[in-house]
């Protein structure tokens, strides 16, 4: 029997594309309510010698984002100056505060944002009602 992967996670984008900069990037945050866990997967383009960047996690329980705070141990290492065009990936386990939010902080030299998303996975709310409108999901099941 197949297993259909998509119907146990649910992916949210939480940030878009940022020229490049030095600006620290706060993403959009993803409600936990019902999930365990939490992925950020930010897509960098071109960065200049002597960046330093690097994705960390915060949380809190307003909505409104108003007491969001580094978790501690959320953070990336910062990404080497031959980094361009790689992935950051960060997994937060059973976060204390009910909303998520990923920031890329970019300092010293410019770095170019491509994407981020979140992955949110295993806890109650499996499957989905529904992926986040920021997705569209295309997808065909063929098993034996």
């Amino acid at each position: 029997m197949g297993v259909n992967l998509s119907k146990n996670f649910n992916v949210v984008r939480v940030a878009n594309a940022a020229a490049a900069g030095t600006t620290v990037l706060t993403g959009v945050h993803v409600d936990m309510q019902g999930w365990d866990n939490v992925v950020f997967i930010y897509g960098v383009g071109a960065l200049t010698a002597g960046q330093v960047t690097a994705l960390k996690a915060q949380n809190g329980n307003a909505v409104g984002d108003g007491d969001q705070a580094d978790i501690t141990g959320a953070i990336t290492p910062a990404m080497a100056d031959g980094d361009s065009n790689r992935l950051l990936i960060l997994e937060v386990v059973r976060p204390l505060g009910r909303y998520v939010r990923p920031v890329l902080n970019r300092a010293t030299a410019n770095a170019v944002l491509d994407f981020g998303i979140a992955i949110q996975y295993s806890g109650d709310k499996l499957p989905p009602a529904a992926l986040d409108a920021t997705v569209s999901q295309l997808s065909a099941f063929v098993g034996v």
